[in-house]
C-alpha cells in the first residue's frame, strides 16, 4: 500500500455503533499485514464527534430489529417538523470528501429515517446493492 497520501489523522475513519466492533475490525485489518492500516481511526459515533476524516465508513452493523432502537435512540423534531437522528447526523458529517454507509437495507428501512435515507440514496444514484452481484 502506498503511504504517500495517507495521513492517519485525516484520511480514513470507521464509525461503528458498538465498542466491541472496534476490536473485531482491528483484528480483521491486522490480517492484511499492512502496518499503516493499523493507524485507521475506528470508533463509535459518540467518540468520533468533533473529528473529521476525508473518508468515513459508517457500519450500522445491526442484525435484529430491536438493535435499531440503539441506533435511533437520540431522535428529535427540528423546528420545520423534520425528524433528525442525532447519531446519524454526527456520523454523516464526519466525512469531508466521501461517506460510505454499510448495513442491511431491509432491516434499516423498518425505521422511517433510515427508509428516507435509503430512498434518497436510490434517487441520487448513490445506492449500491451488493446482493445484485
Amino acid at each position: 500500500m502506498e503511504q504517500g497520501n495517507f495521513d492517519k489523522g485525516s484520511t480514513i475513519g470507521v464509525i461503528v455503533p458498538y465498542r466491541n466492533q472496534i476490536s473485531a475490525i482491528r483484528t480483521a485489518i491486522a490480517r492484511y499485514g499492512e502496518p499503516i492500516l493499523c493507524d485507521i481511526a475506528i470508533d463509535t459515533v459518540e467518540r468520533f464527534q468533533g473529528s473529521q476524516r476525508k473518508y468515513i465508513i459508517y457500519g450500522f452493523t445491526v442484525k435484529r430489529y430491536y438493535q435499531l432502537r440503539f441506533l435511533t435512540g437520540n431522535v428529535f423534531e427540528d423546528i420545520d417538523g423534520t425528524w433528525v437522528d442525532r447519531k446519524l447526523n454526527v456520523a454523516m458529517t464526519r466525512a469531508m470528501d466521501h461517506l460510505i454507509m454499510v448495513g442491511n437495507p431491509d432491516l434499516l428501512a423498518r425505521n422511517s429515517i433510515f427508509a428516507s435515507l435509503i430512498d434518497f440514496m436510490k434517487e441520487t444514484d448513490s445506492y449500491y446493492d451488493h446482493s445484485l452481484m
